[in-house]
Order: C-alpha cells, then structure tokens, then sequence
C-alpha cells in the first residue's frame, strides 16, 4: 500500500511538472525538426504496422526500402514502446495526446526506478520520493526531448541498484544476472550512446569489486555471469544494428560518411563533450549545452551531506564512485577517462555523445541525496550540531553568499537569485526534523520548475513543423489514388520531413542519418530511376524536362510525373525472347512481396527493392536465392512459363537475436528462483 501511495504520488508530481502536456493542449514536444520530421513518422509507422497485425521489421517507405529494427532508432525492439503502439490511431496516425503523455509518463517510470533504488539503498519513503524526484525531473531525463535518448537513460537506476546489492553481498550471482538483464535492456531502448557509457562505468566499478574480492571464485563466476547475460538479453536489437551497420554508410558530423570499421574521429567526440564551464549548470541553467547537467543545489548539499555523513557505509563510496565516472565521462576531452577508454574499449568510439553520461553523475546523486537526507535526520546529538553537521550548514550558507556575490552585476533574475536562496531556506529547513523531508523535496521542485524546459514549445506557432507536415495531406491523398506499384522523389529542402513514413508511401529519400552503402552507391546514377520506379516527383519545380505536372498542392508544391518511367519490376535474359514478359504484383505489405510472372525463356526477375541480407524468396514454393542486380536492387532467377514469386524478409539476425533474449531472460528468472529457494 505505501509503495502504491508512493506512486501515485510521483504519478502526480510528474504531471503536475509537465503540466503543459497534460493539462493545455497549447503546447508539445514535437515542435522540433528531429522529432516532427523523424521520431513522429517512425513512431506512426510502427504503430499503424503493429495495428495491422505486422511486426514492422523492414521499412519500405524511405530510401526505397531499408531495415528499421536494424537502424535502432526507431526503437521497435523497446517493449515500453509497445504500449504506445497499442493505443487508438485517429485517422490512421498517433493522436498528438497519446504523444504528449508517452513523453511525460517515461519521467514517471524513471521516478519509479529511481524510487526503487533509493527504497532498496534503506532510504525512507520520503528520501527516496526526493530522490525519485531529483533524477526524473532535472537534467538529462528531466530536459531530454527525444525519446529514444530519453529510454536509454531511465534504466540507469536499475543497474545501480543490482550492482549495489551484489556489492553488498546480497544474493550475488542473481543480483549478477540481473544487473546484465538490466543493462540489456537499456540496449534495446533506441539508442546506444547512454547503454555503451553505463557499461563503460560498470567495466570501472566490477574492476573495483573483482580487485578486492579475486580470490572469492563467487566474485568472478558474478562477473562471468553478469557479461554473459547482457549481450544475451540486448541480442534482439544489437545483432540486427550490427548487420545493418556493416553494410551502411553513417554520418556523424565528420566531413566524410563512415563505415562499420572507421573509428568516429576525436574531435567529433570532443565537440559533443560537457565542457568545464557548463559546471556551473549543475546549480543553474546554462544555455547551449549538449546535454543539460542540472541537478540543483538541495540534490548537491544531500549528495555531499551523506559522503560527510556515511562515508564508511557500504553503498555510499559505491555511488560517489558512480558520480564521480559519470562526472568524467561527460566531460569527455576534459578530463582523461573518456579519451583513454575511446583509444581501448570497442564500440566506445560509436557513443559520439559524451554528454549524454552525465545521466549516469544524476543517477548516483539522485540516490546520495536521499541517503544524505536521512543521515542528517538520523543525528544523535540531542542537543547540538556536530562539527561534520556545522560545516554542511556553514558550506550551504557560504555557498548562497559566493554565488550571489559572484553574480552581483547580473540583471536580477531567477537564474542569479534563486539556487543562493534555495541554499538560505535549505539550511533553515535542515533544523526542522519532522518537516525537513517535506521543504527539502518543495526546494527541489521549486528548482527543477524554474528550469527552462526548451523541449516542450507552443504549437501553431508561425514556421511550425507540425503544421508543415499537416499542410500538405493533398499531396499523399492524390499519390495514394495513383495505380500499380511506384516510388517518388522530392525536392528534401521543401519537404523534409519522412514523408513516407508519415503516409506510407514509398519515396527513395528521406530524414536519416545513415543509407545503405549499395543505396548510396545508385544514388544519382541514370539508371536509379527505372530500377526504383521513380514515375512521380514532388517539388515547385521538376527535376527532368520530360516531368509533367498533374497536380499542385494547396501548399504549392507541385506533382511531376516522367512517363519514362514504369512499375520497378521488369526480367532480363540472356538471349532475346519471343513472347513478351507479363510480371504483376499480386500483393505488397513492408516484410513480403507476392508476384505473378510469366516469361517466354528463362532470366532474371528485377525487383526494384534494395538488396539487403535477411530477404528470403521463393519461386513457385521452392526456394531460390536473391541475386544482387547491378549491386543495388534484388533478382530472382526464373525458368520459362507462369510462376509465382513470393519474397519474405525473415531476418536471421532478429529471429536468432530474439532467441538469444528470450535465453538470457529465462537464465535470469531461473537464478533468480535458485537464489530465492536457497
């Protein structure tokens, strides 16, 4: 009953926190060029496919065809993004509500992590709401606008609290089993940045429990276990980014697209690293940031109230640890972790977002401040301050004046004003038992809603993004009502967004940051037209003098035609034929193809889809394998007469990844079960 109150509480600071989602319907966190143009597409598709009873594995709708779990982004392999996709469509899309409140209720299910850690840690219901509180609503949870980004992070207290229990000794190989599950887990959230830095910072921490226990044969059969359940749990989404990897091109913000094997050079890194100065956001807000530090001045003085406090204790030094890696792995070129684990670790050089690990400092402060809370609480001097006791109120004081007076000559504002006062009221509230848990947590929130929250932006405002893609609905309808089976360029500048993602319509283009190499290849090539069937063009103008319009768009847009330019299904042979070829498509759907085709000899059926590894076909039932026509598109061979082609994508690396999930999980549960029997 109290962890539900407890819930139900959080439930309701965070819509309270967010309220201009849950409660206005003037505002959104889609009024961004990221999110209007990519993440809402991605999302709308996958949803209408998992509606239409299909698990949408493959994407036809950008770059004329291409894996979407391969991409990862799209989050597909996240079960939390299951239930979104289970809600009503309105008109064939996600309702901007059911957006706003996916957004909003990811803080919550952070809040209930992070609250689960600080209970676990022996924090008291109250501690450990502030702690919920200071990880879900400030910083890189609290400002994140992309959900991908957003998934990877809200696991990070699970991790700790798993490898905080097995550092105690607590149920060691289970607790082990779990901690890998977990991280897995974050692996399957859309993004890798934050999951490949966690890890980093657990390879830090199991090196500081193995160096102190090696020769406790328990320690080292945890550590095997622990590495052996992550990658076996994160497999239904990492072997599929892998395949894809390895035959894409990606940019990165290099000059150049890199390959699966080029290391993403330095200074990209560098670039996207917390600089020194952006410090003193932890306290206060610091525009122009790569990813916000904020966690404030209560969460700060508790984080450091409980190091001078519980120093000794088992968990704290565990989590100071944590802070302070997730402190130097943000900081990127700042310091020397980041460029050292960059040069040996694999795969670090593919999180180019060192920022993004400040999540990890959040976290462990998040949690030091509920332990510091209930450590000043739990003081025995009945009738003085210790001198431990008096230098935190001192520092909290000394800490108000050297902030007001450094920022003196700054306009008054909340920014200059507000964390030396929260600091005064903190040290008043400090001598308050009962009601210190209370203001402490009302300080913090006060702190985090005075925050900026640059995600979260008026709608229908002039140069709108969502309105950009609402506006131009006339040219999908018209598109739609064309016959047979074709594909269409745009003119990008002037529709940028994925367009046909958003409409489910096939378009060689797209909002993406990476392309098949064999894509890239036939990009701009003469024959890239007939072999993707590009018959329409979307533009103010037309691309080839040969286009001819057929519709203008109330946006002004216009629709070219090229009559050139037939269905991208056609056979080649070896020797000229008498009788002509007859190929029809008797069904499409985005993972399978089904066509009737009668040749007057024998060759190659052309399929203008893009050759890709996981693609199956069959020819008259038995199968036959995919050839690669012009390194670009699919072919199939066929003998004369009539048959029936039929085309699956049934991807070994997401059917076998699955396998390996499904395992790790079950190992899992079962050392759970053996632990809880012992």
């Amino acid at each position: 009953m109290r962890t539900s109150a407890a819930l139900g509480f959080l439930l309701a600071l965070t819509i309270g926190m967010y309220w201009k989602l849950t409660l206005s319907g003037n505002y959104t966190w889609l009024e961004n060029p990221d999110q209007a143009f990519q993440v809402r597409p991605w999302l709308d598709y996958e949803a209408r496919e998992i509606h239409a009873g299909r698990l949408p594995l493959w994407d036809p709708y950008q770059l004329g065809g291409q894996t979407l779990i391969g991409q990862v982004q799209p989050g597909l392999a996240n079960p939390l993004n299951w239930i979104l996709f289970a809600m009503p469509l309105r008109d064939g899309h996600i309702p901007l509500g059911t957006l706003h409140w996916y957004w909003v209720l990811i803080r919550w299910v952070a809040a209930a992590f992070a609250y689960w850690l600080c209970r676990d840690l022996g924090a008291s219901v109250w501690a450990s709401l502030l702690g919920a509180s200071i990880f879900a609503f400030s910083g890189f949870v609290g400002q994140t606008g992309t959900p991908q980004f957003l998934m990877s992070g809200i696991w990070t207290p699970l991790v700790l609290l798993f490898f905080a229990r097995l550092f105690r000794g607590e149920r060691v190989l289970a607790n082990a089993a779990c901690c890998g599950a977990v991280l897995g887990a974050a692996f399957l959230s859309g993004h890798h940045n934050v999951p490949i830095y966690t890890a980093v910072l657990l390879g830090i921490l199991w090196t500081w429990y193995l160096a102190t226990r090696w020769r406790n044969p328990r320690a080292w059969a945890a550590a095997a276990i622990f590495a052996a359940i992550c990658p076996m749990v994160s497999a239904v989404q990492v072997l599929p980014a892998v395949e894809y990897g390895r035959l894409a091109l990606r940019w990165v913000g290099a000059p150049e697209a890199q390959r699966w094997h080029d290391k993403v050079p330095y200074h990209v890194h560098a670039e996207y690293s917390l600089k020194a100065p952006a410090l003193a956001g932890l306290v206060t807000y610091v525009p122009g940031v790569q990813s916000d530090p904020l966690v404030g001045v209560v969460a700060l003085a508790l984080a450091l109230t409980a190091i001078a406090l519980r120093g000794r204790s088992r968990d704290v030094p565990l989590l100071a640890m944590a802070a302070l890696g997730g402190l130097m792995l943000a900081l990127g070129s700042t310091t020397p972790l980041q460029p050292l684990t960059y040069r040996l670790i694999p795969m670090v050089d593919k999180a180019r977002y060192p920022a993004m690990a400040i999540v990890l400092f959040q976290c462990a402060i998040a949690a030091l401040g509920a332990l510091g809370l209930d450590a000043w609480l739990q003081r025995d001097e009945p009738s003085g301050l210790s001198t431990r006791r008096k230098a935190i109120l001192g520092g909290l004081l000394g800490f108000a004046i050297t902030y007001y007076v450094l920022r003196a000559g700054e306009p008054l504002s909340i920014g200059r004003a507000l964390p030396a006062a929260v600091a005064v009221m903190l040290a008043v509230a400090l001598f308050s038992r009962r009601m210190a848990p209370v203001l402490a947590l009302s300080l913090f929130l006060v702190e985090a809603a005075a925050h900026p929250f640059p995600a979260i932006r008026q709608r229908d405002v002039t140069g709108s993004f969502l309105k950009q893609v609402t506006d131009q609905a006339d040219l999908a309808d018209f598109l739609k009502r064309q016959s047979g089976w074709f594909r269409i360029s745009m003119a990008e500048n002037e529709i940028p967004y994925n367009f046909g993602d958003w409409n489910g319509i096939e378009h060689l283009g797209g909002y993406l940051a990476s392309m098949p190499e064999n894509v890239n290849r036939a990009w701009g090539s003469e024959s890239t037209p007939r072999l993707f069937g590009l018959q329409y063009h979307v533009a103010s103008t037309p691309s080839a003098p040969e286009q001819v319009e057929v519709f203008q768009s109330q946006s002004g847009i216009r629709i070219y035609r090229d009559p050139r330019i037939g269905q991208p299904l056609f056979a080649v042979h070896d020797l000229p034929c008498g009788d002509p070829d007859r190929l029809r498509v008797l069904s499409r759907v985005p993972n399978a193809t089904v066509i009737d085709a009668h040749l007057g000899c024998p060759g190659l059926v052309v399929i203008g889809d893009p050759w890709f590894p996981g693609w199956r076909a069959a020819v008259d039932g038995r199968p036959v394998r995919i050839q690669e026509f012009e390194q670009v598109v699919r072919a199939v061979p066929v003998g004369a007469g009539s048959h029936r082609i039929e085309l699956r994508y049934v991807p070994g690396s997401v059917y076998g990844g699955a396998g390996l999930t499904l395992l790790g999980l079950l190992l899992t549960g079962s050392l759970c079960a053996h632990g809880r029997t012992r």
